[in-house]
Order: structure tokens, then sequence, then C-alpha cells
């Protein structure tokens, strides 16, 4: 990894990159950035198009339950990689497996759940509390430039290059099963798996992404861009590029404000996606006026 380091810092010395980006902390926060924000970019319109925001918060809310599980059993602070994962999973194959099998709406049964996860997770982190200090946690629910190591991007870049791939060679498919799923069984596609797949995606990316934008605000960042997008697109395949384009310029620029700014990378992050938000309704609004 030092390699990469030491080209990114030569260019901040040179000027072709700030000069905040001399420090270390703040190339790995570049790289996670440009990591995961096409593909937080392009998850998020499906996300939208399946409404399942809220699905995404139960998975980020989830998380601090999976730090505190790892934790428990003995994982270092810096990382409870398996019980994360693992839990976050759980959760989220646990919801898909009731949604398909009770018939209760998608709202309510992520409120279910929800309310389990965050009453799960406030027992656990009253116990870990006692063993570990909460501050050595906080990254996790706000997402910390400071906290962020080479194991935390590693695996940002192997999640995101697999669920990348899988992204795309079953996008279609995906939105096909999501816009008509009688249509998409007559094709010899299978809905449900389709479901459980992308699921099993978006949860990897979500989690993998936590240390960078925080359990509480990953949800503003898959959705957000989405959104901002479906003011602007008039096809799919416009909705996909500017989603990404959105994620992307919402991830760099919020990690380039909170290495200048002492405030969390997740929260300036979000805000500059919001400010894309509003900026694409008033293009919205000033096109449409102009027509």
């Amino acid at each position: 990894m030092e390699w990469i380091y030491d080209i990114i810092r030569g260019w901040a010395e040179s000027g072709l990159l700030p000069s905040i980006f001399q420090h270390t902390f703040m190339i790995r926060g570049l790289l996670a950035a440009l990591l995961i924000g096409p593909l937080l970019g392009a998850i998020g319109t499906v996300v939208v198009t399946k409404k399942l925001s809220f699905f995404t918060q139960t998975i980020g809310n989830a998380a601090m339950s999976g730090v505190a599980i790892g934790l428990l059993f003995g994982e270092p602070v810096d990382g409870t990689y398996a019980g994360l994962y693992g839990f976050c999973l759980i959760v989220a194959l646990v919801m898909t497996f009731i949604k398909n099998r009770a018939r209760l709406s998608n709202d309510t049964i992520i409120g279910v759940v929800l309310a389990q996860v965050l009453g799960i997770g406030i027992v656990l982190m009253i116990l870990v509390t006692s063993q570990f200090n909460i501050h050595q946690v906080e990254a996790i629910l706000f997402g910390s430039l400071i906290t962020l190591n080479d194991t935390d991007l590693i695996s940002l870049a192997a999640a995101a290059l697999g669920a990348g791939i899988l992204f795309m060679l079953t996008y279609n498919r995906v939105m096909l099963s999501s816009f008509n799923p009688v249509l998409s069984k007559a094709r010899g596609l299978n809905p449900v798996f389709l479901e459980y797949l992308f699921v099993t995606l978006m949860t990897v990316v979500v989690v993998a992404s936590l240390k960078l934008i925080g359990a509480l605000l990953v949800l503003v960042l898959i959705v957000v861009p989405a959104a901002g997008a479906q003011n602007v697109v008039t096809n799919l395949r416009q909705f996909v590029w500017v989603s990404m384009f959105f994620a992307t310029i919402s991830t760099t620029v919020g990690l380039l404000l909170s290495g200048l700014v002492p405030v969390p990378s997740g929260a300036v992050i979000v805000l500059v996606s919001s400010v894309l938000f509003y900026g694409s309704l008033l293009f919205k609004a000033v096109f449409v006026r102009r027509e």
C-alpha cells in the first residue's frame, strides 16, 4: 500500500492535489471514497426502485450490534469484521425471508426488525462499554477518517470489486424483476433468488463503507444520489451513471471538506449529497419552466 500512498503524496506535493493529501489518513479516505462512491450510487438506483430505503437503514443500525458482538467474542476494536458482516447479513436475510413468507407490507416488516435490532444493539453496547471506551466504536456510527486503516481499505476494495462485478452481471435482471416479477418469471428468471442476491451484495457494500460514512448516515448516501439523479434523467442508463456521479462527488468533496474541518466525514459527505439533490431539483424546475 505504501507505494500508492507515495504516488498520491507526490501529487499533493507537486500541487496536483490539495496539500492536505500529504497525510496518509486523507489518502486512505480518498481511495475509499473513489471505491465506494460509484458503487453506492449504482446500488442506490435499485434501492430506490425496489423501495428498500429503510431496509438499508436497518442494516446500518444492525452494525452497532455486530460491532458489539465482535468485541464480546474477542475481536480487536479496529477489526470486528466477523461480528459486523455476520450479524448484518443475518438481519438482511431474515428480513428478506419474512418478506417472502409473511403477508405483511415491507414497511411493517422493516419496522419490526428495526425495533428488534435497536433493542439488541442498546443492550449489547451497554455490555461492551463496561469493557471498552464507547469512543473506540463511535466511528462505526458516524464515520471517521482517523480510524480508517489499511485492513479496512483492503476489505473495502475486495467488497467493491466482488460486489461490483456481480452487480454489473445481474443489474438488468434485478431491475426487470423489480419492475415486473411476472415477466421476469416468464423469461426464466427467479425473482426471489435475485432479491436474496441483491440484498447480500447491498449488505456487504454497506458494511464495508461504514467506517467512512457511518451507520447512521449510510442510508442517505445510497438514497439521495439516486433520488437526485431521478430529477434530471430520462432513461435507465442515465439514471445509473448520474447517480454514480452524484455519489462519487459527494464522497470525494465531503472527504476533502471533512479533512479541512474537524467533523465526522460521514456528516459532511451527506451534506454535500443533499446540496446536489436540491441542486437537481432546482435544475428540474428551471428546465421544466423553459419547456
